[in-house]
């Protein structure tokens, strides 16, 4: 009986303990029911962190447009000039004084002699056919010398390359000799210039400027020699129109035709201030003597009268 017992209470322990369990699983705790839903709250909040911080990194995108711009600035800035300016006329110096004769070759004997210094004022076209002014000097040397040696006609012709294009310039002076008068004098100025060379910067080619004057000029007693150190200016006629006025100064000169003899010297001068002086000396002596006659005049009749008052006067 005792024995019987023993595994009784051993299965009523065994019923007893699975009963307790069973009923463990049932019904559980009101502790644990809650806590699973405070839990599944705090998850949430990390996800507001996660999605503000890209948002911050697209701001970069913006300084993209500024070096768009700074790039098509400098292409517009740049412009090539297309405008073509001719060059100007080189300063011209102060003449320079030439020495030059023409002896015939057939007797040996030099008829004409001139030293002087020239410089001409004067105007050509550009290539644009538009007139410019320049100073133009005549050489000191010259590459020949001709002429002619008549009994009452000489000249002399100078010759010279123009910056040695093989195109040749001249200047011609002719002189008159007056047998009534035992005097000559120039009669004739000429010029042949050939416009090329750095003297006449774009000039139009194949252009040739003929000046002249004709004038009857420095009329000097024959066997003397005309001297003039000053400048006098004597204007030019041109053979092109369109050209204006052209003009020659002449300074340092002395010129002597109809020479005659075997050497290149000049015979005794005869000075332009000299030669312009005698025309004022005679009026001026001749204005005194009539003042001093006038004066004594009247110097007479005040003292007849004065002697014909004292006579009434006595009686």
């Amino acid at each position: 009986m005792h024995s019987l017992r023993v595994p009784l209470v051993c299965v009523l322990v065994a019923v007893g303990l699975t009963l307790c369990n069973g009923q463990a699983e049932i019904v559980p705790p009101p502790s644990t029911t809650t806590v699973p839903v405070t839990t599944s709250t705090d998850p949430t909040t990390p996800a507001t962190n996660t999605t503000t911080t890209p948002a911050t990194t697209t701001k970069p995108t913006t300084p993209a447009t500024t070096t768009t711009t700074t790039t098509t600035t400098t292409t517009t800035t740049v412009a090539p000039s297309t405008t073509t300016v001719s060059p100007s006329p080189k300063p011209v110096p102060e003449p320079e004084m030439g020495s030059w004769s023409f002896t015939d070759p057939t007797n040996n004997q030099t008829c004409v002699i001139a030293q002087m210094a020239m410089q001409f004022n004067l105007s050509y076209f550009d290539a644009a056919g538009k007139p410019v002014q320049v100073l133009y000097n005549l050489p000191k040397k010259v590459d020949k010398v001709s002429g002619q040696c008549a009994n009452s006609s000489d000249y002399i012709e100078l010759q010279w390359d123009m910056n040695n294009q093989n195109s040749y310039s001249t200047l011609r002076l002719d002189f008159a000799l007056n047998a009534t008068e035992h005097a000559f004098a120039l009669g004739g100025v000429q010029l042949k210039l050939v416009v090329v060379g750095d003297d006449f910067p774009n000039a139009r080619l194949g252009q040739q400027l003929i000046l002249s004057n004709n004038q009857t000029l420095f009329k000097t007693p024959q066997d003397m020699s005309y001297h003039c150190n000053k400048a006098q200016l004597l204007n030019l006629t041109s053979e092109t129109a369109g050209l204006g006025q052209p003009t020659v100064t002449v300074s340092k000169l002395q010129l002597e035709a109809f020479h005659g003899k075997h050497n290149s010297n000049f015979s005794i001068a005869k000075d332009c201030e000299a030669i312009d002086t005698p025309d004022i000396v005679p009026i001026a002596v001749g204005c005194a003597l009539v003042t001093l006659i006038i004066i004594m005049l009247i110097a007479y009749l005040v003292g007849r009268n004065s002697v014909n008052s004292q006579g009434y006067l006595s009686m």
